[in-house]
């Protein structure tokens, strides 16, 4: 459950427009030519209704994944629907909702949920914005008993919530908990640019977490007023999404939610106007905390509605014109370097009816009024010239072959849930994929030049502009003012500007030749669907084929080492080096230039490095599968280092470090040298240290240690056929110059120090509290499952008794883990509260491990757990990425397929006598380390 001061979900909704998925998704290829579209109309593939009462339902029948149904409630009344003593209670509702029902007293609702299979917090939740309050339900089950029971609970959100004194004077402290918990330098920035952005409206004094002081006491009545003012037929939706029958559903709904009366009064209308001022704004904003210097130049309009194929077309225009800034932008950074580290160019909503074109800038240092001048100067030259020919057509044909390379993907039912959600909650419309498809197909064939340039001078028209600074607070500076601003405008809007170079340089791979090798076919594993090839370099390739998605294919070259095999001196040269060389390119290509040469057609190549292990991660669609492959040897022949890169980063790390980091850094370094003294840790970098780096140095460690162990196991997952893989991995894999190094790697065990660590330093008026566990133990993969399993049922003893009986918290996580190279088994407790609760909640959770260590496992929370799980495992290993992870886990231990499956057999096996042993025996004999943040005296 969470709210959203600036609501992600559906604050940029209409921005997103119907092309935002216009472009993406497709479920299948129709083999008879469809008519064309003559006009914008809702998915037919969607039964839309609405009940007698105006409860209104989305349903669609969708098979992927198999058996699963996605539920959202969309109820359109959120902070904006409140009264001025109401402010927060929209939310107060939604928290209401999982506190008691008629036909669900109590926590009944996330019980019978978790009975069900679910999840509280994953599948079960709920969040509140400005303009809409949204429940989701994701079962994982499509039987009737489960949608049964589905369907109960949203009838009684809908219309039979409780509101208890005593039920609603306990849920006080835990929305104070999330109001306290959410607090930080970000969210004050973003709250004081919204204040700017959406100044003289209603959306300022409506933040949807509310008034501190109207959630501690507001009454049960005013509370209930809400609810029942705004929770009616009229105004809510329904959205069933998955592998169900249409018919069936319709009838559920009807039956569940239909007899409710339709209201005879009318909704009250709610005023979601954001002024505009029809010229200038000049503003600052300053947050403690914040030390990067930023320019935003923004021009605001009202927002119009309108489904035609006209509006389609041009909305089209302006994503070509977006993308196209946006990539003038990434060499204009480079331009202007010495002012300017980076620059993107982006759309959004402020507010249901107002939308905002926005430039922003991060900048190197406070030469803000030179970063305006050059931003206004870099959009003077498009109006004045426009965007070129080879431009626009270029884009045009990236976008052209992304559209038809959609027919082959698929459409995933909680995607589908989501953007009929989307619907419920703002009224768009969601058009079918053919749909989309063809009017892409018909408007990207038709697109000129002007229309696109058009469609950048309708950007920038708009009146009301703002330019919004935000500076350091030591290094405050007045606003520029209104009148230099405008003169500021004009003057460079007027003044003629050179036109746009195109870069003659044509971004090309190297060629690639490796001599090939051979390959020999060793193993096949039916069970897992795997194959075992034998390289002629003597290196593993354990390949799977998997059409889970159509198209697409996952590769890994992994081997032992990482960053613990070599010196702890050279720990973050390590580091640094596989950042820096892959943010600088690719071998010899820069990565602006694989940027271009993929451009519609993405590949990925990347580094790993983990504590004892590293090697290579890459993806690519399949028929870019070679050239992917072409880039892994890339890889391995060169490592350059970008001076502009490492300067780059040198900078905001001095940037971040010179600000003094922010007590939450501070605080969590201390705890890490506690617990790993005289050993590095990603904690212990130093600034001073990274400003001496060179890119010769920074490039050679990573051949020292990278490039120099090439003794893979490789693994290649997806839609790619055998004799396919066999050839490439006879040429580009078997070719590889095997280097082997053998390295001591040394083992990393955390201490655990008997005093509590208290360091009164943070700026929030809140406590945050961590509680560590450390046990000698020996790894079996069993043990480390259930000591997973372990660490859930613990926290949901935790949450009821830290937040439903002592309202002190909004969330406690916890988890217990094992690595199989660690000689530890370790957990971690985490939560915030009032800094004057820390003792209390202390005690009360140490009070739970004891409880627990004794009683052991609650039978029926063990039982909830183990079906989630088995569903969640089930998920894990039907997915590409899944099984890519299962089998190099497994092959990087044994050599073998044997652990695959380790996870799901430890789950059908567990039982409340094993989980018990695994816990008592961690809880009794762990070592305990508290360690608290509190508020600067």
């Amino acid at each position: 459950m969470s709210t959203h001061s600036i609501p992600k979900v559906l604050m940029k909704i209409k921005q997103i427009l119907i092309l935002a998925s216009a472009l993406m998704i497709s479920a299948c290829q129709l083999t008879t030519q469809p008519p064309p579209v003559t006009k914008l109309s809702f998915d037919p593939n969607v039964a839309v209704g609405q009940l007698d009462n105006g409860f209104t339902y989305y349903i669609a029948e969708n098979r992927v994944p198999e058996s699963r149904v996605y539920l959202r409630f969309v109820v359109n009344a959120g902070s904006m629907n409140e009264d001025d003593d109401q402010r927060g209670v929209a939310h107060i509702v939604e928290h209401m909702a999982f506190n008691g029902t008629k036909h669900f007293p109590g926590n009944q609702v996330i019980t019978e949920l978790e009975k069900a299979g679910m999840k509280f917090g994953v599948d079960i939740n709920a969040f509140t914005d400005f303009e809409n309050t949204v429940y989701t339900l994701n079962l994982p089950s499509n039987d009737p008993k489960t949608l049964s029971l589905a369907l109960d609970v949203v009838a009684d959100w809908a219309s039979n919530v409780t509101m208890l004194k005593d039920d609603l004077d306990a849920e006080r402290g835990i929305v104070l908990e999330e109001w306290r918990a959410r607090l930080g330098p970000m969210l004050r920035l973003g709250d004081k640019k919204s204040a700017i952005e959406m100044a003289g409206s209603r959306y300022v004094t409506r933040d949807p977490i509310g008034d501190v002081e109207t959630i501690k006491h507001v009454s049960k009545y005013r509370v209930a007023d809400f609810y029942q003012k705004w929770y009616r037929p009229d105004n809510m939706s329904i959205v069933v999404v998955g592998d169900v029958d249409t018919a069936n559903i319709k009838q559920l709904i009807a039956n569940k939610l239909g007899s409710s009366r339709a209201p005879q009064e009318p909704l009250e209308p709610v005023d979601y106007s954001v002024p505009l001022s029809g010229n200038w704004r000049s503003e600052v904003v300053s947050e403690d905390g914040i030390t990067t210097p930023a320019v935003e130049l923004s021009f605001l309009s009202d927002y119009q509605s309108e489904y035609s194929l006209n509006r389609y077309q041009q909305d089209l225009a302006k994503q070509i014109a977006t993308r196209l800034m946006n990539v003038r932008l990434q060499r204009w950074e480079q331009q202007e370097s010495n002012v300017v580290s980076s620059a993107n160019f982006y759309s959004s909503n402020v507010g249901r009816e107002t939308t905002q074109a926005v430039y922003s800038l991060q900048l190197i240092d406070d030469n803000y009024q030179q970063a305006t001048q050059a931003i206004m100067a870099f959009i003077a030259q498009i109006d004045q010239h426009g965007f070129s020919e080879q431009e626009v057509n270029g884009e045009i044909a990236r976008l052209t072959r992304i559209n038809e390379a959609s027919q082959d993907d698929v459409t995933y039912s909680i995607d589908l849930a989501g953007d009929l959600m989307v619907s419920a909650a703002s009224g768009q419309l969601q058009l079918s994929n053919q749909d989309k498809y063809q009017l892409n197909q018909r408007f990207l064939s038709e697109m000129t030049v002007n229309e696109v340039n058009h469609a950048f001078k309708r950007v920038i028209a708009p009146q009301s502009r703002l330019l919004l600074v935000t500076q350091p607070v030591d290094k405050r500076n007045p606003a520029m003012p209104i009148d230099d601003l405008a003169s500021l405008w004009r003057q460079v809007m007027k003044q003629p500007q050179p036109e746009w170079m195109i870069e003659n340089h044509h971004a090309v791979l190297p060629v690639i030749e490796p001599k090939a090798g051979t390959v020999k076919r060793e193993k096949v594993w039916a069970q897992h669907k795997l194959t075992e090839y034998r390289l002629s370099n003597g290196s593993k390739l354990v390949y799977r084929y998997s059409d889970s998605n159509p198209g697409q294919v996952h590769f890994k070259a992994l081997t032992s080492g990482g960053v613990r095999s070599v010196p702890a001196s050279d720990y973050h040269l390590l580091r640094t080096a596989v950042s820096l060389v892959d943010d600088t390119g690719i071998g010899q290509v820069s990565q602006s230039d694989i940027q271009t040469i993929f451009r519609g057609n993405p590949v990925v190549m990347s580094t790993i490095l983990d504590e004892y292990q590293q090697g290579f991660s890459g993806w690519a669609k399949t028929d870019s599968f070679e050239k992917m492959l072409q880039l892994f040897h890339m890889k391995l022949e060169s490592s350059p280092v970008s001076e502009k890169v490492l300067k780059q980063h040198q900078t905001e790390s001095l940037q971040y470090s010179s600000s003094g980091l922010d007590s939450a850094d501070r605080f969590v370094r201390q705890v890490s040298s506690l617990r790993y003294p005289n050993t590095p840790t990603v904690y212990s970098e130093s600034s001073d240290e990274l400003a001496k780096l060179t890119t010769e140095q920074i490039s050679r460690a990573y051949q020292r240690y990278i490039s120099s162990k090439t003794d893979y196991t490789y693994f290649v997952v997806g839609d790619i056929a055998p004799t396919e893989i066999e050839r490439l991995a006879a040429r580009y894999l078997a070719s590889v110059a095997v280097r082997a190094e053998t390295r001591d790697a040394y083992v990393v065990e955390a201490l655990a120090p008997n005093q509590r660590l208290t360091v009164p330093d943070s700026k929030e008026p809140r406590a945050e509290v961590e509680l560590y566990l450390t046990q000698a133990s020996a790894w079996r993969p069993d043990n480390a499952y259930y000591l997973e399993l372990a660490g859930e049922l613990v926290q949901e003893q935790l949450r009821l008794k830290l937040r439903e009986q002592a309202s002190g918290i909004y969330s406690v996580t916890s988890w217990f883990w094992q690595d199989a190279d660690s000689p530890q088994a370790e957990g971690r407790i985490q939560f915030t509260c009032a800094p004057d609760r820390v003792d209390e909640l202390l005690d009360l959770t140490h009070q739970v491990l004891e409880r627990v260590a004794r009683e052991g496992a609650d039978e029926q929370v063990l039982h909830n757990k183990v079906t989630q799980r088995r569903d969640q495992i089930d998920r894990y290993l039907r997915s590409d990425l899944g099984m890519l992870d299962a089998m190099e886990t497994s092959y990087m231990l044994t050599d073998s397929p044997r652990l695959i499956d380790a996870r799901y057999r430890a789950n059908e096996q567990a039982s409340k006598q094993k989980i018990d042993a695994v816990m008592r025996g961690f809880l009794n004999n762990s070592e305990r380390f508290e360690a608290v943040l509190l508020p600067k005296s």
